[in-house]
């Protein structure tokens, strides 16, 4: 055993001074040789004695045992006639006790079991000794744990998923497989699963095959992959295809137990050979309990052989993050410093730590002026050991498979499922099955959606995509375009023959320059298919692309889809025949009126989407479209009537006809049997709903619009479905069975939720996810089992004439978020609110409530704690602070509440402005890492208070972990510490500022903003952006979060710190900049203030709104 890295132990076999049991060696050895010879038994009792030891350590250890039978037979040895029993029966009978004897015995029949070498066997001393040191090694190595390296991030849930699917307890034969594109870490999660298993699974062969496909394409073929795979499992050498087939051979692989990986399996064919033909029985190819794991990218070898499937998906952002920092930095978190461009970096990566572990190597011991150039030129220029990676996935592909590929690649959104097959599809060529081996083939995937399952390409694939289409150096041999470069200059090309080649032209608007087409622009496309000019909303606006006052002449007749957001014109072109038409998108024109002037015949057509077009007078005649099955309208102002062919749309999924505020006419009915989405909220000139018949309904949405009478289908709505319902007519809550995803009733005049009760009586109590009762000023009465119908919100706001709850008289488990809002004659919380388990969400607003009950400090998931416009409200508990997980307290406007108990530990935002009487903050506030402190317009708090937390905010801000610190109190001052200050402005809230050189040595954390502004309106949410300039170039901008500005304050002083210095204006997701103050230390900047309305707030509100005095301080 003289090897480096092997220690053993030879104990001396004369005398007592070397005893293994006592030394230590037995306890601390992994493996004990023990050679029986012909003199062993006659020797003194302590070698017997030792033999005991070592025997208990079979069981006490765990340790493994390799005799060596030396000139003696094993039976001999093991029996009680044998020759052993007989000697130690004569050398040992008179002078030791019947126990020891039975002991020695015992323990030579234990040892004597185990397998080992004989000297019969193998007769010539060296061989001899030879094959025990590499059956010890061998043990050794089954025996030993792998060494867990840091650097498998994010591998631990994978392996707990694979391990319930293994079931190792279970002793039956299974095939497990781990699926997903390449690079996404399919064989790390495999090595890791193997590593763990190989060391606990005793009695079990195993053995890794990795690379298959590799080196099925570059040696021998699979025969090679499984000749070698035989031949270590049945310890044979040299093993032909052909011996397998021998039953001798077949029968020894029965009885055989083992853990396989086939690692990176390419085809069905290939599996098939590694089980030698027997895919369909492979319960008798090896034996009970044995194990499989298969990673392929195709998910279809995994289904024809059976397996239980894993998806191995990428790596979540903070995961990456770490993972990049340990091959970039060689630590598990970038240092603050670098943490911008490590998120870049990871930005790109996408979850893949293929990528991630590449470009981490990489840029590991480079600059920052290194990083920033390499960051920028990977988006033109891709590492060969990622882009090679997938594009052996596309180079697999048939062409039809290839084409396919492309669209959904290169195409800048995720697409429906459906409508993409119909769109891809052909006479010749239908698409259906193309689609699902993409998916298979882990080169796209299927996600659920609302509007049905959409498809998704992963960022990486789309690049190495474009890098493809790229390949073509000539733009007019390219089939696909994205660059506004490009596409413009095909557009102006002079010959319409150079431009039959493209097939798709993709341009994203928001980002691009104005553009100027001729009326001949899209002339002779003829082989163009998709066109999608888009922007990131579809609200209206100004298109960026011109034509001129007649618009285009012609459109390529082959279009199968046609996206142009803001289309510049009147109508679609003449010369134009759109019966390919698959997709016909148009968001927020200002100008096109009617899509044709004629009527077309739209045969093809499953999806029109106008919406936002406000000057929409009318939709096509859509009585040829029988296909269609989303008409989607909202936002179209000018609609006043939807024809009747609607009403003979069989095939129609969804109507969204949202806030058409002209919509008059509907059809009398809707007859698709399909129909799950119909979308009539905002129509305020609505009176009649259609009959629906359709059992598939899954969301309807009346809220806003005054129908007289509803629709018979809302009591058939599918389960997990949504039902909007408004208006006075609604008298009574709907008798609904099914379980709801959510149920919102605003404005109705019912009364009561008795049938609610009736329900409960009959066994068919209505479940909802989320229950909305919204401003029903006749609602006294709510159902006794309220609590139980609702499985996760509850929200009851501007109900005025509830004045009780109803008890919780039983431990509730699901509900987990309450609200309680405008109930102004609320004088209690419901009895038993501490049997809501799962609550993290409670908030009581606007009630008559004086006081909270003790057992509201049993919630111990309480996190958002919402009590403002409690007028009546005096006391808090003085424990709550026990409420260890609560992080945020909202008492604003609570005129009553004098003082404050000691707040919870993990408090993150404490709001108290309004407490007109509130005299003193928490005392261990100061000791607190908020994030967020309101207290302006409380009067009669001690003044020194405000004073220190104004004074200490800079050092709060810089040592707090959140990106944004927050502080708003009553004040007409910028404090002093701010370096730059300016004050009373008449039109323009801007102030100039020359920034400090940048030394290298003196770095700022971050930036601190201040404002002093003042509201003579009603209670506003508001957002202040500071946007820095130098001279007409924006350099950044920052926003603060929202917060409420209203008339009590005569003035209000918000400051803001936020840690992001970083902020530029970025043309692409990959460029990169210098830090912020970096690239414009000592310049001269302005820095403008203005402001932003909440979402939902009347932006004419900012108006009485003034800003007084700002500032701005580096924080270091």
């Amino acid at each position: 055993m003289d090897l480096p890295g092997v220690q053993g132990t030879i104990p001396s076999w004369r005398g007592r001074e070397r005893k293994l049991g006592r030394s230590g060696a037995v306890p601390s050895s992994d493996i004990i040789n023990v050679p029986p010879s012909p003199n062993a038994s006659s020797n003194s009792s302590w070698c017997l004695n030792e033999v005991a030891t070592i025997s208990q350590s079979l069981v006490r250890f765990g340790h493994r045992v390799l005799p060596v039978f030396y000139k003696v037979d094993p039976s001999n040895v093991a029996e009680d006639s044998g020759s052993y029993a007989a000697t130690i029966e004569l050398k040992h009978g008179t002078r030791n006790i019947p126990e020891d004897r039975k002991r020695w015995m015992d323990a030579l029949k234990a040892v004597a079991n185990c397998a080992g070498h004989t000297s019969q066997a193998i007769k010539i001393e060296s061989e001899l000794v030879k094959a025990i040191v590499k059956d010890a090694l061998k043990i050794l190595v089954d025996m030993s744990p792998r060494v867990k390296s840091d650097t498998l991030i994010g591998i631990d849930a994978g392996v707990t998923e694979v391990e319930k699917l293994l079931a190792m307890d279970v002793n039956d034969f299974r095939i497990i497989g781990l699926w997903g594109m390449g690079g996404v870490g399919k064989t790390t999660l495999a090595k890791a699963c193997y590593q763990r298993f190989i060391s606990s699974t005793k009695g079990t062969k195993h053995h890794f095959v990795k690379n298959i496909h590799q080196t099925c394409y570059k040696q021998r073929g699979i025969e090679g992959v499984v000749q070698d795979l035989y031949s270590a499992l049945l310890s044979e050498d040299n093993l032909s295809y052909e011996d397998l087939d021998i039953s001798y051979r077949r029968d020894r692989l029965s009885r055989l137990r083992v853990f396989l990986v086939f690692d990176d399996v390419e085809t069905c064919s290939q599996l098939e050979h590694l089980l030698l033909g027997d895919f369909f029985n492979t319960l008798n190819l090896f034996a009970l309990g044995s194990r499989i794991v298969v990673t392929t990218r195709n998910r279809r070898v995994l289904e024809y052989s059976g397996a239980n499937i894993y998806h191995v998906r990428g790596l979540q952002f903070l995961k990456s993050l770490q993972l990049f920092g340990i091959h970039a930095f060689r630590k598990d978190t970038p240092p603050d410093d670098w943490m911008r461009l490590s998120a870049e970096a990871v930005s790109y990566c996408k979850g893949s730590p293929l990528a991630i572990k590449v470009l981490g190597g990489a840029l590991f011991c480079r600059d920052k002026r290194y990083w920033q150039s390499f960051l920028l030129d990977l988006e033109k220029i891709p590492k060969p050991e990622i882009y090679d990676v997938l594009r052996r996935s596309y180079d697999a592909l048939g062409s039809l498979e290839k084409r396919f590929f492309l669209d959904m690649a290169c195409s800048s959104q995720s697409m429906q499922k459906s409508t993409l097959i119909k769109c891809m599809s052909t006479s010749h060529y239908p698409a259906d099955h193309v689609v699902e081996d993409l998916i298979d083939k882990s080169l796209c995937i299927c996600i659920p959606h609302e509007s049905g399952e959409k498809i998704e390409v992963h960022d990486l694939l789309k690049k190495m995509a474009w890098d493809i289409v790229n390949e073509d150096s000539k733009l007019e041999d390219r089939s696909r375009l994205k660059n506004q470069d490009d596409i413009q200059k095909l557009l102006t090309m002079s010959k319409a023959k150079s431009r039959r080649a493209i097939e798709c032209l993709i341009l994203d608007l928001s980002h691009a320059n104005e553009m100027y087409l001729e009326p001949n622009a899209f002339e002779g496309m003829s082989s163009l298919r998709l066109i999608q000019f888009m922007y990131s909303t579809k609200e209206v606006g100004t298109s960026k692309v011109h034509l001129p006052y007649g618009g285009l002449d012609i459109l390529p007749d082959s279009l199968r889809w046609f996206w142009w957001d803001r289309f510049p014109s009147k109508s679609l072109p003449s010369r134009f025949s759109p019966e390919n038409l698959v997709v016909l998108i148009m968001h927020g024109s200002l100008v096109m009126e009617r899509c044709w002037e004629v009527q077309q015949m739209l045969m093809n057509l499953v999806a029109l989407d106008l919406c936002h077009c406000i000057n929409l007078v009318a939709i096509p005649d859509l009585s040829w479209s029988s296909n269609l099955e989303y008409l989607i309208l909202e936002g179209c102002k000018s609609l006043i009537e939807v024809s009747f062919h609607v009403q003979d749309l069989d095939k129609l999924i969804s109507l969204n006809l949202k806030d058409c505020t002209n919509l008059q006419t509907l059809p009398a009915k809707l007859n698709s049997k399909f129909l799950k989405y119909v979308r009539l909220s905002k129509c305020p000139k609505v009176i009649h709903c259609p009959e629906i018949n359709s059992r598939e309904l899954e969301i309807m949405d009346l809220e806003g619009t005054p129908v007289l009478a509803l629709p018979s289908a809302i009591y058939n709505i599918k389960q997990a479905g949504e039902l909007r319902l408004c208006g006075k007519h609604i008298t009574s809550f709907p008798m609904i069975s099914a379980s709801l995803k959510l149920l919102r009733l605003c404005h109705t005049t019912i009364r009561e939720m008795d049938c609610c009760d009736d329900h409960d009586q009959q066994g068919t109590l209505p479940r909802f996810g989320r229950l909305e009762l919204v401003g029903n000023p006749q609602l006294k009465s709510l159902s006794r089992n309220i609590w139980e119908m609702v499985s996760q919100t509850l929200i009851i706001q501007d109900c005025p004439s509830i004045e009780t709850l109803p008890e919780i008289s039983q431990p509730v488990t699901g509900l987990t978020q309450v609200s309680i809002t405008g109930c102004r004659d609320l004088k209690r919380f419901p009895p038993g609110i501490n049997n809501l388990e799962s609550l993290w969400g409670l908030c009581f607003t606007d009630t008559d409530i004086k006081s909270l009950p003790l057992c509201i400090l049993e919630l111990h998931q309480l996190s958002h704690l919402i009590l403002s416009s409690n007028r009546s409200l005096e006391f808090i508990p003085s424990n709550i602070c026990k409420l260890v997980k609560l992080y945020y307290l909202s008492l604003s406007d609570c005129s009553k509440i004098q003082r404050l108990p000691e707040l919870p530990p993990n408090l993150l935002t404490l709001d108290v402005s309004g407490c007109e009487l509130l005299q003193a903050l928490p005392s261990n506030l100061g000791r607190l890492r908020w994030k967020s402190l309101y207290f302006e317009d409380c009067p009669h708090l001690d003044t020194n208070l405000p004073k220190e937390m104004v004074h200490n905010f800079p050092n709060h801000a810089v040592l707090n972990l959140h990106p944004q610190v927050v502080l708003q109190y009553s004040g007409e001052e910028i404090p002093g510490w701010f370096a730059y200050k300016s004050v009373d402005f008449e039109n323009d809230s801007r102030l100039v500022v020359q920034l400090p050189p940048s030394n290298g040595t003196r770095v700022p954390k971050g930036i601190a903003f201040g404002v002093v502004c003042s509201s003579d309106i009603g209670l506003v949410e508001i957002s202040i952006t500071c946007d820095g300039n130098i001279g007409t170039i924006a350099t950044a901008s920052w926003s603060s979060p929202f917060f409420g500005l209203g008339p009590n304050q005569t003035s209000s002083a918000y400051m803001w710190y936020d840690k992001n210095l970083l902020g530029g204006i970025k043309k692409g997701i990959h460029e990169v900049a210098k830090p912020w103050y970096e690239r414009f230390a000592g310049l001269i900047v302005s820095f403008r203030f203005s402001l932003q309305p909440y979402k939902g707030e009347d932006p004419d509100k900012l108006r009485s709104i003034r800003i007084k005095r700002i500032g701005i301080s580096l924080l270091y």
